[in-house]
């Protein structure tokens, strides 16, 4: 279900690790609009049925150097501690990554795992 959500919006499935995902999009628009896809069914799923599995989305749009099908660079790592930093139901995003038109939470300094200094971040408001 995920991989035809990545699909619809333009995202690319780069690779996986455990039950986790890591997708590239064109945008940081449409990456945005693929992570609230993803949570809006899992919500109401959740409550017509009684179960869906807790979801966390990390966005970060950062430039990154691909080599062959896979990108590597400081970018990378920032957006997996960008996704570790959210609970299930939750998309978190370096602010540079969301546009004004998108509602979010405050934004707030936060502290990446193994990386120097702290990056601005919100929550995507996507009920």
């Amino acid at each position: 279900t995920l991989r035809e959500v990545f699909t619809a919006h333009g995202g690319e499935e780069i690779s996986t690790t455990g039950d986790g995902f890591f997708v590239s999009f064109d945008s940081p628009d449409t990456a945005v609009a693929a992570a609230i896809a993803i949570q809006r069914p899992l919500a109401e799923h959740r409550t017509t049925s009684g179960f869906a599995p807790p979801v966390r989305i990390g966005l970060h749009a950062s430039d990154a150097t691909q080599v062959g099908g896979d990108f590597h660079g400081k970018g990378v790592h920032e957006a997996a501690r960008i996704a570790d930093l959210g609970g299930g139901g939750d998309i978190v995003a370096s602010l540079a990554t969301v546009g004004g038109s998108q509602r979010t939470s405050n934004p707030r300094s936060a502290d990446l795992k193994g990386l120097s200094g702290p990056i601005e971040v919100v929550n995507v408001d996507w009920r």
